[in-house]
């Protein structure tokens, strides 16, 4: 098999004239995920508790979601490869001619072309293994891997997957190896039990830490987020009247919540306490060239 690598693509740095996010890139600290825009437009934390694009850059097709493996910063690609950050540029993920992925999700970064699984790293992608049949979305955690085909949930045993028994054909989504959102509720995977949802809340994206879930269900310009912890559902309000989308959610281990949203709002959870900020540019003004030569 020849070897995957990754190559330089060269991207346009088309970029709209207000904040527009469609992901969110996981980190060990909250306070570090990166907001990334449908052009690869890449939001930094400046250490001061805001975002900041300093940085023109981009990619020539649209993205639509992200994931981070040790610190890489990964993006999916509308009909593409994924793409990866690095010093400041993207390249395409080589997983085959002309592939179109799908990008996993969970603490560990998965990539599917067809049936074929990758891992991807800093590196090199490296292959896990072929499910029965095309892949229609995949998650992980550090210990396991499951995919949803259109035969149901499969979980990686060894080298080959096996099905989930008694899981349900189809799910609203994947979030690990032991988590699934599901209508009005979250399903554990090992227990196969569902935890439902406060009644007429709807979860639209959700993060998992460990056994620790956390979920986001937005409520006209009210957004609740919910966390799901030893059985126990807390809940509480994010501090924003906005009504765009929720693009994205990272949570830590010390407890702290990040959450975007596509008009370029951020949410952060700190000790309890939450505050709200807007993701801005900062891209340094075109240096002018030397005066055009005359001549008498």
């Amino acid at each position: 098999m020849r070897a995957l690598i990754c190559l330089l693509v060269l991207a346009s740095s088309a970029h709209a004239d207000h904040a527009l996010l469609v992901s969110l890139a996981p980190a060990a600290d909250a306070r570090r995920a990166i907001p990334i825009g449908p052009a690869g437009q890449v939001y930094e934390p400046d250490g001061k508790g805001a975002w900041v694009r300093r940085q023109a850059g981009g990619v020539a097709v649209e993205l639509v979601g992200a994931a981070s493996e040790a610190g890489t910063v990964f993006a999916a690609a509308r009909g593409a490869p994924p793409f990866k950050l690095h010093a400041g540029a993207w390249t395409a993920c080589n997983l085959g001619l002309k592939a179109k992925a799908i990008l996993g999700s969970g603490p560990r970064a998965l990539a599917a072309v067809g049936k074929t699984v990758f891992g991807l790293a800093a590196a090199q992608p490296t292959k896990l293994a072929d499910a029965p049949e095309p892949v229609l979305a995949l998650a992980a955690s550090r210990t396991g891997v499951v995919i949803e085909t259109d035969h149901g949930i499969a979980r990686l045993d060894g080298s080959a997957f096996k099905p989930v028994k008694k899981a349900p054909k189809k799910v609203l989504a994947l979030l690990s190896d032991r988590w699934a959102l599901v209508d009005r509720g979250a399903l554990d995977l090992k227990t196969l039990k569902t935890t439902p949802w406060p009644a007429g809340a709807r979860v639209t994206d959700a993060t998992v830490l460990g056994d620790t879930l956390v979920g986001v269900a937005p409520h006209g310009k009210v957004i609740e987020v919910f966390t799901l912890k030893a059985g126990k559902l807390a809940r509480d309000k994010l501090p924003v009247t906005s009504a765009a989308p929720v693009v994205g959610v990272v949570a830590d281990a010390q407890g702290r919540v990040v959450i975007a949203l596509r008009d370029g709002t951020i949410a952060i959870r700190d000790g309890g306490n939450w505050v709200s900020t807007t993701v801005r540019d900062e891209i340094p003004a075109a240096k002018p060239g030397p005066a055009p030569a005359t001549s008498d």
